[in-house]
């Protein structure tokens, strides 16, 4: 499982690797002056400020001793120790500047590469998966999850290598120095590695539980957020708070749980490493007062120490940074593996003739929904639909725009069997107003030229006064230019539906589809709105689900459903005459008139 997981991170890297290695090219150029350093210091000490001769001292610091010249011009001249520390200092800045700056160009570039292929991702998958995905854990992952990837690329992922490196480069370098402190240095190193990896296991399972603790939190927040008239309207507000207390409590439960691994990681790491420490400062003196060791070398010596055990102590950090890395990479992984609809395979055929639906079933899971359906509907024709609740109505429309696939039977429209239609080009000949329309918290203009980036004033205008809802946005101070709230909050219910009418009419399609679309408008609005479609939609399939008589009974067809199947068709006149359903609807709507 982790192997696959690295193995996505580092394709995530793609485009990028080269910037990391150069950030890794100057990070080695950085340890060889961070290892410079305190040989300066040594030799200052040893044979600047004491008497010792270079014997012990590397070959090209000797080299550089002698081109400055010799030990007695140094004495004469402090100011040269002085300056070459200050430039050395300088230089390993610059090239901290340049790794930082190759790796956050690394990283960021990476991030936005990730995100913009997970959004493009998500919005390519079916409507299947959105049906049953919560939107706030979407949003968790897609923003969390992938900081957590972009803080990893940008500092731990280097820090792991530069931990590994500065441990073989400073053995090397100490043992060059002294053999037995270099073995008393490496007492502890492998307690310091075991206990590293022993708590990365559990605190991996400890960052899956925190995600998705925190997932929840987030999905509560955004429904809360999305839901806030409704909260409001029912007065839930202590319900939600309440809700959002046990999920919050449960995340910050997790994060105390994390955080005392964490506390237990860290003082077990520092006791070891402090240790470490202890021991080598302690027989480093004792060395230096034997005479095995000057004092220039165990002040050098004491440097490395320091230079790679705290490093080594960070190896718990990084290592746990990677294991919360690991799980974020997997659950971004898991919306990526999702297979994305087919939008662009297919055929384009004309689709304004007839519209046969021939012993359709579908199910949800186990609940079957349509049940041999049939129905055949003439291409420019305005069929009505008409049923209870769960008889299929919506499911039926869902089924025509392909946002789920027909389990058995067939729809074919103008002979074309609908599996054999591109999606895209079906969608975009569909026009839809659903019962609770979305509008985007943008101006009203562009929410009715939704499909177009230049839209065309004077259709936007006819589409709207067909929906009868032109004179309301006049009366806006901004007119069309005015911004709605979000999902359209600062409109009122029935202007929203008017506002989609307008939208599925601005475009030319072949079918038009009003999925109870006309609850929220008065009988008198309903009316107006029916009468100016009839001429707008003249060669034009029309479905018109409704739960209002009135709505329907102009209809060419009405079909009634239940249980999933067609149970009675035929027009207003010939369905009142059946006497079924359609008719003690209608009597019941019409005794409740006054």
């Amino acid at each position: 499982m982790n192997r696959e997981r690295i193995r996505a991170l580092f394709g995530y890297l793609k485009g990028y690797r080269h910037l990391l290695l150069i950030s890794l090219f100057i990070m080695l150029s950085e340890l060889i002056f961070a290892f410079i350093s305190p040989l300066f210091f040594s030799v200052t000490i040893d044979s600047v400020l004491d008497t010792k001769p270079l014997d012990t001292a590397p070959d090209f610091i000797a080299w550089l001793v002698a081109a400055v010249g010799g030990v007695e011009n140094i004495r004469r001249n402090l100011w040269i120790v002085a300056v070459a520390i200050v430039t050395l200092q300088i230089i390993r800045g610059a090239l901290t500047f340049s790794r930082s700056y190759s790796t956050n160009k690394a990283s960021e570039g990476t991030i936005k590469k990730l995100r913009d292929r997970l959004y493009s991702h998500v919005q390519n998958l079916p409507f299947k998966y959105h049906v049953s995905a919560q939107t706030g854990d979407l949003l968790q992952r897609a923003t969390n999850d992938l900081d957590t990837i972009r803080r990893f690329i940008a500092g731990s992922m280097l820090e792991l290598v530069r931990t590994v490196m500065l441990f073989v480069v400073g053995i090397f370098v100490m043992s060059r120095i002294h053999v037995p402190l270099t073995f008393l240095s490496l007492l502890f190193s492998p307690a310091i590695v075991f206990t590293s990896l022993y708590f990365f296991r559990k605190i991996q399972k400890m960052f899956t539980e925190v995600e998705e603790a925190d997932s929840k939190v987030f999905t509560l927040v955004q429904e809360n957020l999305t839901g806030a008239r409704v909260v409001r309207a029912f007065g839930r507000q202590k319900f939600e708070l309440n809700k959002f207390n046990e999920g919050n409590e449960e995340l910050r439960n997790e994060i105390i749980k994390l955080n005392n691994l964490f506390s237990y990681l860290w003082g077990s790491l520092d006791f070891i490493s402090g240790a470490q420490i202890v021991i080598v400062a302690v027989f480093g003196i004792i060395f230096t007062v034997n005479g095995s060791l000057t004092l220039g070398q165990y002040t050098a010596f004491m440097s490395y120490v320091h230079m790679f055990i705290w490093p080594l102590r960070g190896f718990g950090r990084v290592l746990s940074d990677f294991g919360r890395t690991l799980i974020a990479v997997s659950r971004v992984q898991e919306i990526l593996n999702e297979k994305e609809e087919d939008f662009y395979e297919g055929l384009e055929p004309d689709i304004s003739g007839d519209i046969v639906f021939e012993n359709v079933c579908f199910s949800y899971d186990d609940k079957k929904v349509l049940d041999n359906l049939n129905m055949i509907v003439k291409g420019g024709q305005t069929v009505a639909i008409l049923g209870g609740t769960g008889s299929g109505k919506s499911t039926l429309i869902q089924l025509l725009q392909r946002l789920y696939d027909i389990q058995s039977g067939s729809i074919k429209i103008s002979g074309v069997d609908i599996n054999d239609i591109n999606k895209k080009y079906l969608r975009d000949r569909i026009g839809i107003v659903l019962q609770e329309p979305f509008l985007y918290s943008r101006t009203i203009l562009e929410n009715i030229a939704i499909k177009t980036d230049k839209p065309d004033i004077e259709r936007v205008q006819e589409a709207s006064r067909i929906a009868s809802v032109h004179d309301d946005i006049e009366r806006f101070e901004l007119g069309y230019n005015t911004v709605v709230g979000e999902r359209g909050v600062t409109l009122s219910g029935g202007q929203k539906q008017r506002v989609a009418i307008a939208r599925a009419l601005v475009s030319e399609s072949d079918i038009l589809i009003f999925d109870d679309s006309l609850s929220a408008v008065d009988t008198k609005t309903d009316a107006s709105i029916r009468e100016a479609l009839k001429s707008r939609r003249q060669g034009t399939t029309t479905f018109i689900i409704s739960h209002r008589i009135t709505t329907l009974m102009e209809a060419d067809r009405i079909f009634v459903l239940k249980d999933g199947r067609v149970v009675e068709q035929g027009t207003h006149e010939e369905l009142m005459d059946i006497g079924g359903i359609y008719r003690k609807t209608y009597e019941i709507q019409s005794s409740q008139v006054v």
